[in-house]
């Protein structure tokens, strides 16, 4: 025992020397730590004014107590970055920056120069990244900033640091535009006491980052003088409004609001956090959702969990927060939606629509259900309500009227509750039923479901096929459908691309609460209908959907015909393994189209293909042609000088494609060109081999953001594809792109034949040389092409024909789908009737 207790005390001093709190060690970590350029006192005491009151050593206190509650060190070094980033040292509770000299730099670790939200914040060995990691960096930070300012989250009032933190933060500069002439947005914090509470709120503000002007409007309620909220009139970027008389939240709200100047009112209560991109997601979500009259955000508890993802009223007119208590990232709170309402915590809404709906109707006064109230009468008048997940913001609930329904304000919440019932009970028949899943209950205003399961989550600024599959899914959400998606092969969240599906209305699925369809079926079964992408994806899918999921109609894409890529690729190459291994395909592709209700092919040539590939026809493919928006308005010849190769280099055909061209095309059109004329090789990814071929006139960009300005720059497009399948996305993005092109037969596949006048198309590679000059040089037969091109995808490529043939598609599937369960159900009833000799087959001689 007493060993024991040796070693455990042993341990304890070796973990106060790791912590730099050891007086023999602490000159040595002061010292690398000065020469380091790592601490900046003078940011440490204005950051944290309670350290300047306190008169204490900045550097001693950062070292023995500013660390434990989440502050920096400097603005040029984030130690909570480094802390997301190195799980280890919280589990340990380590001072990080004290790790960084002694241990992390020899170790090799990473010391990050800024806050970055983009760390993974893992607490379980977790090695990918989820939604709501970022919330952990503002919790910290909320924390910081009480610490910082001499205040105490359990304290009803600021207390006597106030005035110095108010004088703290008028010396900030907010990272935004903040001006009172034409703003784009106001933000409005109506307030009553609760002081330390609006200062943290505004100290998230001021290093909030947005692209639009903001005015920020500070509404007194009259507040009690010992609350001294009157300290803030010093902050210049703020305007602080103070009322004549007390009138409550709800009269505070409406009478702020006739004083804003912006186009979009936000109303942010003071005992709130925001995040980065809180501002931005709640006013673009406006551009996105056309019909949107209210937006909110997603709220989160002070210990990480979801405080709200929307609102649910049930039938008898109760109401419940969605997701309260729960992991903020499983993916049913992830995804923007329609809600009920939206806790007035933080909303937006056009200030045009405020004043035609009146504002909060004064039934409600004081306070509670007015911000429910107004998002019903908002659907009344024909607009929608949308909860925005991408929009965050920490609330600190109950700061300002307790939690207690029984008492003081908070009582009006159970008898306006009452009220909000009987005034809107002719609406909430038709909401669900109290003890429906609370999962299908936020999302009862969708009527049919689809689930759309590819090998990854698409890339749209990466590769043609994640176009069309971002453009049907698309489609599906403008015709009402609600959506979710898994990506198979990859079950993994992206702030990219995930990101943008979730913001768009998608329900995404990833680790670690689905690694795939098991899982997600496990979590939702209740599909109408199931998209399949790619043959290698959807042969395993099919089977778990038709064992757990018997009723949902499979609809196949399989983007284009591996098979046929596959063999031609064999033959191209000469290889016989290679063919063997087509055929294999062949019969897993061919299945797919078998088994499913309904499939799309993007080419008639296709459709051909696959059906004498078969014992018999299928009636229930369906042909979606590609997707592109035209764009006209791009510059004319004599504004354009390069010539341009587009590819996804993951994809084979197209490293061999550009080889070829650049072995067998380009030498002989080098020499023809100007000398400022380059070849531009565009595309995400590219190997070794394509890299070695950059030179003064060769281009190889790797991935760009933006496509676009490639296209300007070139006056032709090529496409000297040798193999591959299905119709060719860049092709029909060249055209709608107004850049005449040449191709290859494979190439032009499915969309133009030889002769025809929007796409020049040749084998030969002299032939092909001498057309790219022709159309370099020769403006009129530029200006043709470039107008047939346009005119061709204007015909065939629109998303009014994409969106009909989408519906059509889940006609096809729903006919084939109950044709077969007759079918089904004859043969299982013929088969037990023969059984019991009540029925006889009948027998071919």
């Amino acid at each position: 025992m007493i060993n024991e207790l040796k070693q455990a005390v042993r341990l304890f001093k070796k973990a106060l020397r790791v912590l730099g709190i050891s007086a023999r060690h602490t000159a040595a970590d002061v010292r690398a730590i000065q020469e380091g350029g790592l601490f900046d006192a003078d940011f440490y005491l204005n950051e944290y004014p309670v350290v300047a009151i306190g008169g204490k050593d900045p550097l001693k206190h950062y070292l023995t107590q500013g660390w434990k509650v989440g502050f920096e060190p400097s603005p040029s070094v984030s130690m909570r970055t480094y802390m997301a980033e190195n799980p280890d040292l919280r589990k340990a509770n380590l001072n990080p920056l004290v790790h960084w000299v002694r241990f992390g730099r020899a170790e090799g670790r990473v010391l990050p120069r800024a806050l970055s939200a983009e760390a993974l914040w893992s607490d379980g060995g977790r090695l990918f990244a989820l939604p709501d990691d970022v919330i952990q960096y503002e919790l910290i930070a909320g924390q910081a900033y009480f610490a910082g300012a001499g205040f105490d989250f359990a304290q009803r009032e600021a207390g006597a640091t106030a005035e110095a933190a108010a004088k703290a933060m008028a010396a900030k500069k907010p990272l935004m535009q903040v001006t009172t002439t034409a703003p784009k947005v106001s933000i409005i914090i109506p307030v009553y006491g609760q002081t330390h509470f609006v200062l943290n709120c505004l100290d998230s503000l001021v290093k909030l980052r947005s692209k639009h002007s903001v005015e920020i409007i500070v509404a007194d309620d009259a507040s009690p003088a010992a609350s001294r909220v009157d300290v803030l009139k010093v902050i210049p970027w703020i305007r602080y409004e103070r009322r004549a008389e007390n009138g409550g939240f709800l009269e505070c709200c409406n009478s702020a609001v006739q004083l804003a100047n912006g186009e979009i009112v936000v109303l942010l209560n003071s005992d709130t956090r925001v995040v980065e991109g809180w501002l931005d997601e709640l006013v673009d979500a406006f551009a996105l959702f056309p019909k949107a009259g209210m937006v909110g955000s997603k709220l989160f508890n002070d210990d990480g969990t979801l405080q709200e993802a929307g609102g649910i009223f049930w039938r008898d007119g109760s109401a419940h927060n969605y997701g309260r208590n729960q992991d903020p990232n499983l993916p049913q709170y992830c995804f923007a939606r329609q809600a009920d309402f939206i806790s007035g915590a933080s909303i937006a809404l056009r200030k045009s629509v405020w004043n035609e709906l009146g504002g909060f109707d004064p039934e409600y006064k004081p306070a509670y259900c007015e911000d429910a109230d107004l998002a019903f009468r908002l659907r009344r008048v024909g607009y929608e309500v949308w909860f925005v997940p991408t929009s965050r913001a920490i609330h600190y609930e109950g700061i300002t009227h307790g939690r207690d329904t029984t008492k003081g304000i908070k009582a009006y919440q159970v008898t306006n509750l009452e009220k909000f019932a009987k005034r809107f009970s002719a609406e909430l028949k038709s909401h669900p039923q109290p003890g429906t899943s609370s999962m299908r209950a936020a999302n009862w205003r969708v009527r049919r479901n689809i689930l759309v399961v590819d090998a990854l989550t698409p890339t749209p600024d990466q590769d043609s096929g994640s176009i069309v599959t971002d453009e049907v899914m698309s489609a599906y959400r403008e015709c009402g459908f609600g959506e979710s998606f898994l990506p198979q092969h990859s079950p993994y969240w992206s702030k990219k691309y995930t990101g943008a599906l979730q913001r768009r209305g998608v329900c995404c699925y990833y680790m670690p609460f689905a690694s795939g369809i098991t899982e997600l079926l496990d979590t939702d079964n209740q599909f109408d209908y199931a998209l399949l992408y790619r043959y290698n994806v959807a042969h395993p899918v099919y089977a778990q959907l038709r064992e757990r999921a018997p009723s949902t109609r499979i609809l196949f894409a399989n983007v284009d015909l591996h098979f046929l890529r596959e063999t031609r690729a064999a033959e191209t190459s000469n290889t016989p393994e290679a063919l063997f291994s087509a055929k294999v395909t062949k019969k897993l592709e061919l299945e797919m189209f078998a088994q499913a209700d309904a499939s799309f092919v993007h080419t008639e040539i296709e459709r051909d293909v696959i059906q004498q590939s078969l014992p018999a026809p299928l009636g229930n493919m369906v042909v979606l042609p590609w997707i592109a928006d035209v764009y006209r308005d791009t510059p004319a010849f004599a504004g354009r000088a390069d010539i341009m190769f587009l590819g996804n280099f993951p994809h084979a055909p197209n490293v061999d494609s550009i080889l070829y061209f650049v072995k067998s095309i380009w030498p002989a059109m080098e020499r023809e060109l100007p000398v400022g004329a380059r070849l531009l090789v565009v595309g995400n990814k590219p190997p070794p081999e394509v890299l070695a071929l950059a030179s003064d006139r060769i281009v190889v960009t790797g991935f760009v953001e933006e496509l676009a300005p490639y296209f300007e720059a070139s006056r032709v497009f090529v496409a000297p594809l040798r193999y591959g399948a299905g119709i060719k996305g860049k092709l029909v993005t060249s055209l709608a792109h107004g850049v005449p092109s040449v191709a290859t037969a494979i190439a032009a596949e499915g969309i133009a034949n030889p002769g025809d006048a929007h796409l020049a198309t040749t084998d030969d590679p002299e032939h092909f040389a001498a057309e790219v000059l022709r159309l370099y040089r020769d403006e009129a037969a530029w200006n043709a092409m470039r107008e047939a091109g346009l005119s061709y995808v204007e015909q065939n490529y629109s998303r009014l024909a994409t969106s009909k043939i989408c519906l059509h598609a889940m006609e096809v599937a729903d006919a084939t789908w109950l044709a077969r369960q007759e079918l089904q159900c004859r043969r299982s009833l013929e088969q037990i009737m023969a059984q019991n000799g009540e029925f006889v087959r009948a027998t071919t001689d």
